[in-house]
Protein backbone atom coordinates (compact mmCIF):
# COMPACT_ATOMS: atom_id res chain seq x y z
CA UNK A 1 0.00 0.00 0.00
CA UNK A 2 1.08 3.64 -1.07
CA UNK A 3 2.35 5.61 1.85
CA UNK A 4 -0.18 8.80 2.24
CA UNK A 5 1.59 12.27 3.06
CA UNK A 6 -0.16 14.05 6.17
CA UNK A 7 -2.27 16.51 3.79
CA UNK A 8 -3.48 13.78 1.51
CA UNK A 9 -4.64 11.32 4.59
CA UNK A 10 -6.68 14.36 5.93
CA UNK A 11 -8.24 14.92 2.47
CA UNK A 12 -8.88 11.35 2.29
CA UNK A 13 -10.54 11.26 5.74
CA UNK A 14 -12.66 14.29 4.86
CA UNK A 15 -13.76 12.20 1.50
CA UNK A 16 -14.54 9.39 3.67
CA UNK A 17 -16.18 11.58 6.37
CA UNK A 18 -18.20 13.14 3.49
CA UNK A 19 -19.37 9.76 1.57
CA UNK A 20 -17.07 10.09 -0.84
CA UNK A 21 -18.62 13.06 -2.57
CA UNK A 22 -16.05 16.56 -2.85
CA UNK A 23 -18.35 18.70 -3.03
CA UNK A 24 -19.51 17.93 0.30
CA UNK A 25 -15.90 18.41 1.61
CA UNK A 26 -15.80 21.81 -0.22
CA UNK A 27 -18.91 22.71 1.32
CA UNK A 28 -18.41 21.31 5.03
CA UNK A 29 -20.17 22.74 7.59
CA UNK A 30 -17.95 21.43 10.57
CA UNK A 31 -15.86 24.32 11.24
CA UNK A 32 -14.92 23.30 14.63
CA UNK A 33 -13.33 20.28 13.57
CA UNK A 34 -9.34 20.48 13.41
CA UNK A 35 -8.77 19.43 10.33
CA UNK A 36 -11.19 21.52 8.59
CA UNK A 37 -8.75 24.36 7.35
CA UNK A 38 -6.73 21.34 5.59
CA UNK A 39 -10.06 19.69 4.29
CA UNK A 40 -9.13 20.60 0.19
CA UNK A 41 -5.80 18.49 0.35
CA UNK A 42 -3.99 21.97 0.90
CA UNK A 43 -1.97 23.37 3.89
CA UNK A 44 -2.74 26.92 4.50
CA UNK A 45 0.02 28.03 6.49
CA UNK A 46 2.19 27.58 3.44
CA UNK A 47 2.32 30.39 0.97
CA UNK A 48 1.64 29.30 -2.61
CA UNK A 49 3.97 29.52 -5.47
CA UNK A 50 2.46 32.19 -7.15
CA UNK A 51 2.25 34.32 -4.02
CA UNK A 52 6.63 33.16 -3.99
CA UNK A 53 6.63 34.66 -7.67
CA UNK A 54 5.23 37.65 -6.71
CA UNK A 55 7.62 38.43 -4.18
CA UNK A 56 10.47 37.86 -6.16
CA UNK A 57 8.97 40.45 -8.77
CA UNK A 58 8.83 42.85 -6.71
CA UNK A 59 12.85 42.50 -5.51
CA UNK A 60 14.07 42.41 -8.78
CA UNK A 61 11.73 45.48 -9.94
CA UNK A 62 13.07 47.25 -6.77
CA UNK A 63 17.07 46.15 -7.67
CA UNK A 64 16.42 47.31 -11.17
CA UNK A 65 14.84 50.99 -9.94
Amino acid sequence: MKKLTPIKAIRKHCLECSSGIPSEVKNCIITDCPLYPFRLGKNPNRKSIGDKNVAVRRINSKIVS
